[in-house]
């Protein structure tokens, strides 16, 4: 149970919980490069592919501040068919590979704008009430991201891993956030889809906890959880 007299700001993760219906980034890409792109992958012959991609971002660090969405998720999709085409899951051509990276990219950051649009009006109405910090594993553009969505001005700050040089689950990434606006973690909510980056490290430095949870999935019992950004705005408005 939320104790609503007590939070004064409200700090939400980003991936996997404004940009989705809190479902993993993995299960989204095998969801779109199966239904809407008509591939033939698997979790199983997919999710290597996905790790493989998630390291490459991380080692090879293309993204700058500038890029958009639509590049980031463009350099993480090329990875992704570089994978599936080397491992021979796929066969593609270098053409081929390259226009299948495009549209992946385009129907990815597709996807997560409309999710974006559609939590917009509920963190509107929050940002009236509340101070909002947005906290995110990213590779440092996640401020123009939000900037490119709309939604930048009604973060009171930004905080962005590979700025910071700290990353979930690591608290210190929340607390950073919080003490950036001269709050204690007992004044915050903290609001993501996942448990080991988001609530417990939340929990491990006082703060209240929501979890987003995907429509019809397992309820957390000893903490409040929600199927979408509007019902978080029903709680607390």
């Amino acid at each position: 149970m939320l104790n609503k007299e007590n939070i004064k700001a409200i700090a939400f993760d980003f991936g996997g919980t404004l940009d989705s219906p809190f479902l993993h980034w993995m299960d989204i890409y095998l969801q779109l490069y199966t239904k809407e792109m008509q591939l033939p992958l698997t979790k199983e012959n997919f999710w290597d592919a996905y790790v493989y991609a998630e390291r490459k971002m991380e080692s090879d660090q293309p993204v700058l501040p500038t890029h958009s969405l639509l590049e980031t998720q463009l350099f993480k999709a090329t990875y992704q068919f570089t994978y599936l085409s080397e491992n021979n899951i796929l066969t593609i051509s270098a053409d081929e590979l390259s226009a299948l990276a495009a549209r992946a990219a385009k129907l990815v950051t597709d996807y997560s704008s409309a999710y974006v649009a559609l939590a917009m009006p509920t963190l509107e109405k929050l940002a009236k009430k509340y101070t909002l910090l947005l906290v995110s594993n990213y590779y440092g553009n996640v401020a123009k991201i939000v900037s490119d969505m709309g939604i930048a001005s009604l973060f009171a700050s930004i905080t962005d891993s590979t700025i910071e040089k700290v990353r979930k689950p690591d608290p210190a990434l929340w607390q950073i956030a919080i003490e950036r606006q001269g709050l204690q973690p007992s004044e915050v909510l903290i609001v993501g889809d996942s448990k080991k980056n988001d609530i417990l490290p939340g929990m491990a430095i006082g703060a209240q906890v929501v979890q987003g949870i995907p429509a019809g999935g397992e309820k957390p019992t000893d903490y409040t959880s929600i199927e979408s950004i509007s019902e978080l705005g029903e709680k607390l408005l």
